[in-house]
C-alpha cells in the first residue's frame, strides 16, 4: 500500500468522526501528526539505508578484482573458488580430496558449494562471523565483502565454525540452479565480447602498422 493509499485511508475512517463530535478532534489532531512523523522517518530511513548500500558497494568495488565486482553488480552474488583440499558439504555427499570446489556469496544468505564442473549442489553453510552482532544488520554490500574477505583470507577457520546443511535449506535449489545458469552465460557473453575486443584490436594494430610501412 503506497503512503497516499495509507493517508486515505486514514481520512476516510476519520472524517466522519471529525464531523460528529468535537471532542474527537485534538485525538485526530496528535493521530495526524503522529502519522506525518511516522511517514517523515520512513523517507529518511530509506535514504540513510540508500546512501549506507551506495557507500559499502563503493568500498565492496574497491577490494574485489574486476571479474568478481562485475559479478556482483550484474549478479547479485560472487563465486569464490575453494582452496582446502577437500569440499565441505554434509556427510554422505562429499566428493574425494582434489576434487575442484567453489562457493556462491549471497548477502545475507549462506555460502552454496558446489562442483564447477557439473553445477552440483554439494551443499549450504551458514557462517556467523566473529564480531558481528547477528541483531544488528549490516547493508548487502556490507556483509557480502565481510564475509568474502573472511572466506578468502582464512577458509579453513571460517568452515570450521560453519553449520553446514543440505542444499536448499534456506536457498532454493532452483534459484541456485538458475543462478549457475545465469553465471554460465554470463561468463559466456563476457568471454566473447573480450575475444571480439581483441580482434579488434589487433585489426587496428595491423592497419596501423601497414599504413606506416606504406
Amino acid at each position: 500500500m503506497t503512503v497516499l493509499a495509507i493517508v486515505a485511508a486514514a481520512a476516510f475512517v476519520l472524517l466522519p468522526l471529525m464531523l460528529t463530535a468535537e471532542a474527537w478532534a485534538p485525538a485526530v489532531a496528535r493521530r495526524a501528526s503522529s502519522l506525518r512523523t511516522w511517514i517523515g522517518r520512513g523517507r529518511t530511513g530509506r535514504a540513510e539505508r540508500r546512501r549506507s548500500e551506495a557507500t559499502a558497494q563503493e568500498l565492496l568495488r574497491t577490494c574485489l578484482d574486476e571479474d568478481s565486482w562485475a559479478m556482483y553488480r550484474d549478479l547479485g552474488f560472487v563465486r569464490v573458488w575453494g582452496r582446502n583440499d577437500r569440499a565441505p558439504a554434509p556427510s554422505g555427499r562429499r566428493p574425494p580430496p582434489g576434487v575442484a570446489y567453489a562457493y556462491l556469496l549471497y548477502p545475507h544468505g549462506p555460502y552454496v558449494v558446489f562442483l564447477p564442473q557439473t553445477t552440483t549442489l554439494l551443499g549450504e553453510c551458514r557462517v556467523q562471523l566473529a564480531g558481528l552482532d547477528a541483531e544488528e544488520r549490516l547493508t548487502a554490500s556490507d556483509d557480502l565483502l565481510a564475509h568474502w574477505m573472511a572466506l578468502t583470507g582464512d577458509e579453513p577457520g571460517v568452515i570450521a565454525s560453519a553449520r553446514i546443511t543440505t542444499p536448499g535449506n534456506e536457498l532454493p535449489r532452483r534459484r541456485v540452479r538458475r543462478d549457475l545458469w545465469r553465471l554460465r552465460e554470463w561468463e559466456r557473453e563476457r568471454g566473447e565480447a573480450a575475444a571480439a575486443g581483441a580482434r579488434e584490436q589487433a585489426a587496428g594494430a595491423l592497419a596501423r602498422r601497414r599504413r606506416a610501412a606504406g
